[in-house]
């Protein structure tokens, strides 16, 4: 069963358990306390991912999106699409916009983020940057 459950604070048993290595645990350590909103998406109860939205600023309208998934989320595509949409209406309705960034490697990723309704720019090199609108926004 998919799960989804808010994260209130920093938690290194979890961050040990979605597979961080010890010299990416800073950032993401920065990521989870910089974020105004985060959550892990659960198989039964192993942690699959994690996410949150980081403004620039608290009275800010939009959000910058990071994600960490594990390999338990392409095992279960199909659940986890379903609950990215209701996911990311939710984030929407506080933030109008969201943006990020993706490594254009990883076309998976790109394809899911296109699925969402992300706008890549057409700007060269590793990374390439998304815009997610919402409808009314």
């Amino acid at each position: 069963m998919i799960s989804v459950r808010r994260l209130d604070r920093y938690d290194h048993e979890l961050v040990v358990r979605v597979g961080i290595r010890p010299e990416q645990e800073l950032t993401l350590f920065q990521c989870i306390t910089a974020s105004t909103m985060t959550w892990v998406g659960y198989v039964e109860d192993e942690p699959a991912c994690m996410w949150g939205l980081i403004p620039p600023t608290l009275l800010s309208n939009q959000a910058y999106l990071w994600l960490l998934v594990t390999k338990l989320v392409q095992e279960h595509q199909f659940c986890f699409v379903r609950h990215s949409q209701l996911e990311l209406a939710r984030m929407l309705e506080r933030y109008p916009t969201i943006v990020g960034h993706c490594d254009r490697r990883h076309t998976d990723s790109m394809r899911w983020l296109r699925w969402l309704g992300a706008k890549f720019s057409d700007e060269p090199g590793q990374y390439a940057t998304f815009t997610i609108a919402r409808k009314d926004g």
